[in-house]
């Protein structure tokens, strides 16, 4: 019987922003009169020291306060628009960021935060360009460089991202997502050893990455050596035990591994961690039939389909359990449901 695998590749969007929160002094400012400057001077220095302890309402307060009293107060908006990015208003972090560029139409960081805004809105095509204009003034930004390779990735544009992510890694050698995303790419260029060398030295830099443990468990899985799944499967629940997709991708290595028990243990645990999660039922569905269970087999895969009505594979499961139970008219429409969704193989069992 066809088993339904998640093969994840997880393209992590990590939340790493670079803040320009620097204070400033009165070197720093254009003189709008000796007292008005002072104060917009304090009130920018109160805004930053707000922005560090995370109380971002009560920064962009400040920065408003300094930017009335010094309209082309730069690092003001800047600093405003971070605070607004920090509280999910990305139009309002744009804006702050093409003031600042109309005061400095060369500041990279500026162009690179207006990607990240844009970024976030799912203005791909923006945000790929912003990136690409930072790096043009300051080819050191690695972190433009790994947001462009996940646009890239997106796109589909793999090697364009393995170059991206080759990049960072030049500037950042211990950039440890910068690795996973690069072996990501890799892997759906079919570099299956370059893939397995990424996410190895990913884990090296950073243990906590479970994700990772994960992609190098699929690499193994597709290549069928399941005892290394397993293991790293096993490693990566060790670093965070409460993913429901590491419970179901092990169960599917112990089904195949035939150890049944185990594996209806974890698509239990996948299943009581997210109760629609419908690869699980479908794998939990795929072990009950090999324990002979046929009932409970097709309870699952209705509750796979009930989630998931384009779901081929958990009909064509289900058409097997049917027919195990000589409900042989059902087992065909199960069938006929699994042809018309893709299953190819169904299409043997209609002959």
């Amino acid at each position: 019987m066809k088993s339904y695998i998640i093969f994840t590749i997880l393209f992590f969007l990590i939340a790493t922003f670079q803040p320009y929160c620097q204070t400033v002094n009165s070197t720093d400012t254009i003189r709008i009169g000796e007292e008005d400057a002072m104060e917009a001077e304090e009130l920018y220095n109160e805004g930053i020291a707000y922005f560090q302890e995370d109380e971002y309402l009560e920064a962009m307060q400040k920065f408003n306060e300094a930017i009335s009293i010094r309209g082309d107060f730069e690092l003001a908006y800047y600093n405003r628009g971070l605070a607004k990015y920090k509280m999910d208003d990305y139009q309002g972090a744009i804006e702050d960021f093409n003031t600042v560029l109309e005061i400095d139409p060369d500041k990279a960081i500026s162009f690179y935060s207006r990607g990240r805004a844009n970024h976030k809105l799912g203005d791909l095509e923006e945000a790929l360009s912003d990136y690409s204009i930072a790096l043009e003034r300051d080819n050191n930004l690695y972190l433009a460089y790994y947001y462009k390779g996940k646009i890239n990735f997106l796109h589909e544009n793999f090697q364009q991202a393995i170059d991206d992510f080759s990049n960072v890694i030049n500037i950042r050698a211990d950039y440890a997502y910068a690795y996973h995303d690069r072996g990501s790419s890799k892997a759906k260029i079919n570099d299956t050893t370059g893939a397995f060398a990424d996410y190895q030295q990913a884990v090296v830099l950073d243990p906590s990455m479970y994700f990772t443990y994960n992609e190098i468990g699929n690499l193994y899985k597709k290549q069928n050596k399941y005892e290394e799944a397993l293991e790293n499967y096993n490693a990566a629940i060790r670093v965070n035990d409460s993913v429901d997709y590491l419970y179901s991708n092990r169960g599917m290595v112990l089904l195949r591994l035939e150890r049944h028990e185990d594996a209806l243990e974890d698509f239990d645990k996948a299943l009581e961690i997210n109760s629609e999660f419908v690869a699980a039922y479908n794998g939990r569905g795929n072990v009950k039939y090999k324990l002979n269970d046929y009932k409970g087999a097709i309870e699952d895969y209705n509750k796979a389909v009930e989630l998931n009505s384009d779901f081929g594979e958990a009909f064509y499961n289900r058409g097997i359990s049917y027919e195990m139970l000589g409900d042989f008219d059902q087992a065909r429409q199960d069938w006929e449901k699994a042809a018309n969704l893709g299953v190819s193989y169904a299409e043997q069992y209609l002959e």
